[in-house]
C-alpha cells in the first residue's frame, strides 16, 4: 500500500503540485508513504534471515544506502538530460513496479501437484 501511495504522490506532484496547498498535501502523502519503506524493508530482511538478525541488519543498511546512491546518480543523469518532471514520472513507475512485485510475492502459493 505504501508503494502505491508513494507512486501516486510522485506521479501527481509534477501535474498538481503547481499550487502550494496541493503540493504540500502530496508531499505529506509522499512523506508518510516513504516513512514506511525502511520499516517494511527491515521486516522483510529479518523474516528472510531467521536466526541471523545482525546479518540482516547489515544487509538492510547496505542495500538501503546503495539504492539511495544509485537513485541519486540515475536521477541526476535523467535531470541533466531531460527535466525534474521526468525523474518524478520514472520514480513513480519504479514505485509501481515495486508495488506489483510486493503484491506478487505476497500472493498465496499454490501447492505443487504430484
Amino acid at each position: 500500500m505504501s508503494a502505491v501511495a508513494l507512486a501516486a504522490a510522485t506521479a501527481l506532484l509534477p501535474v498538481l503540485g503547481t499550487a502550494a496547498a496541493t503540493a504540500m498535501l502530496l508531499l505529506v502523502v509522499w512523506g508518510l508513504a516513504y516513512g514506511a519503506v525502511p520499516v517494511c524493508s527491515q521486516i522483510w530482511f529479518a523474516a528472510a534471515a531467521t536466526g541471523a538478525a545482525e546479518a540482516a541488519t547489515v544487509l538492510f543498511t547496505a542495500s538501503f544506502q546503495a539504492t539511495i546512491a544509485l537513485g541519486a546518480l540515475l536521477g541526476g543523469v535523467v535531470v541533466d538530460a531531460t527535466s525534474p518532471s521526468t525523474v518524478m514520472v520514472l520514480g513513480s513507475g519504479m514505485a509501481l513496479l515495486v508495488a506489483l512485485g510486493a503484491g506478487w510475492s505476497a500472493s498465496p502459493q499454490r501447492p505443487a501437484s504430484s
